[in-house]
């Protein structure tokens, strides 16, 4: 094990009766007071979400969708799937482009913390506070904020030329950006739930979108797509149970390629490849790249894996609204825009897109250890990559520093040093140690209740508990 890996070993790690995992240090810390202040899994996990929200409204936040793995006071590991149909206007004519207001989809996101919400104890006032104060008195942008930003200049300029991302000068890392219009929304949401778009802000971003083209109505924005759901499973060579959030995500994927490299070995790379054409073949795969990932996890048997996303590229659709809300792209990346009528992947209306994201349960005799991670069209072979070093013995923190190889949307590969992929078969791009933007973020939680938990350093994601 080199140096820095060694290093990165205790601090990416927390360990206690109470963990909440972000990808921002800040959101973290809120889920931490939202345990302080008496709240349980649920409670932290979206004070931290809500914070990411602001952090990084470019890949979450109220008008995106989500996922989640969760389980309540020991029971069973349910799954929760909210995502925004696609727009009744499809059915009259209207055609969806990949990008701009063209592509913008139904949220999903407010019925899904809603619905999570309902298993806590905190009320969304006091959930969505810390947000609220960030969003006013500002956040600072941060390197890999930047990066996003920088990626999608020339979208936003299209777009949404005049929006508060756009700032002159060009920010640095440290500059501050406030956000009152999100904070405001934030506020509208703690009062109204699965509801938010219901009333005036439906209406404004209707009338918001449709003066740059977009055909959402009103109606479409009045539905409450969450559901709870049994998650896909599958039992493993070595009697653990391996459980995914099912379709029409890429979970069951991740469980086929678990089967397979179990049975044989095949080049993982190669078995993640083949999966995910077939399933391209059959019009059921996606491409996700706004999206980000909070986990929680308490001694009173309840976890939660939300994985919420606005979409792909960074900045969802690249329609942002005066408030600041980024608008989520689902329907136009995840139909096939070229599918004929009737097929399975073809815009329909009412019908829910495919999409990248997922999370994952491995259920043992003596535990639980669930993850999940962002990354688009890297989510499943991160996450193949996890259950296999987690299979093999390794801990949450040795998982989430391995060295990894990654793939691109035209196939190619690139890999960290040390990754377990066939360089003379898959000519990898090399990259530097720790070199990917991925949040990979892994919980071990005991029998006795006790949480390991481990959050990937490549992107500043932190894990924190309270005793």
């Amino acid at each position: 094990m080199d140096s820095v890996r060694a290093r990165l070993l205790d601090q990416c790690s927390a360990q206690g009766r109470r963990v909440v995992v972000s990808a921002v240090p800040q959101a973290a810390s809120a889920g931490i007071g939202a345990f302080a202040q008496g709240g349980n899994a649920f409670d932290a996990v979206l004070a931290a979400c809500f914070v990411e929200g602001v952090a990084l409204p470019m890949k979450c936040g109220l008008a995106g969708d989500l996922v989640a793995l969760f389980r309540v006071e020991g029971g069973p590991v349910r799954a929760l799937l909210s995502v925004g149909a696609g727009a009744a206007s499809l059915a009259r004519g209207h055609r969806l482009e990949p990008v701009g207001a063209k592509s913008v989809g139904v949220p999903g996101a407010p019925d899904g913390y809603a619905a999570l919400q309902r298993m806590g104890r905190l009320g969304l006032p006091r959930l969505v506070a810390p947000a609220v104060a960030a969003a006013r008195d500002g956040v600072r942008w941060t390197g890999v904020g930047l990066g996003y930003l920088a990626e999608a200049r020339e979208l936003l300029q299209r777009w949404s030329p005049g929006c508060v991302y756009l700032q002159e000068p060009v920010p640095s890392i440290g500059s501050e950006l406030r956000l009152p219009g999100l904070a405001a929304l934030l506020e509208a949401f703690a009062a109204s739930g699965s509801e938010l778009f219901f009333g005036p802000e439906g209406t404004r971003l209707v009338e918001e979108l449709g003066a740059r083209g977009g055909f959402l109505d009103v109606d479409d924005l009045r539905t409450r797509p969450a559901r709870v759901c049994e998650p896909a499973s599958v039992q493993l060579r070595g009697g653990e149970t391996l459980l995914a959030v099912p379709a029409p995500t890429d979970g069951q994927l991740l469980l086929e390629a678990i089967v397979r490299l179990q049975a044989s070995q095949e080049d993982p790379a190669g078995v993640v490849a083949e999966l995910r054409a077939a399933a391209r073949r059959l019009g059921s795969v996606a491409e996700d790249g706004g999206t980000s990932v909070a986990s929680a996890a308490d001694d009173e048997g309840n976890f939660a894996v939300v994985v919420h996303s606005n979409s792909f590229p960074r900045f969802g659709s690249g329609v942002v609204l005066e408030s600041g809300l980024v608008l989520n792209n689902r329907p136009g990346r995840g139909f096939d825009l070229d599918a004929p009528a009737g097929s399975r992947r073809a815009p329909t209306a009412g019908a829910t897109p495919p999409t990248t994201l997922h999370a994952w349960a491995l259920q043992d005799g003596a535990g639980l250890t669930v993850g999940a991670t962002p990354g688009g069209v890297n989510q499943l072979p991160w996450n193949v990559q996890t259950v296999r070093d987690l299979l093999a013995g390794m801990s949450p923190a040795e998982a989430v520093t391995a060295p990894r190889w990654a793939i691109d949307d035209q196939g190619s590969y690139s890999a960290e040093p040390g990754a377990a992929i066939h360089v003379e078969q898959r000519q990898p791009r090399p990259v530097g140690a720790f070199g990917f933007r991925s949040v990979q973020q892994v919980m071990r939680i005991g029998a006795d209740g006790f949480v390991l938990a481990a959050a990937d350093p490549r992107a500043g994601a932190r894990a924190s508990a309270l005793y």
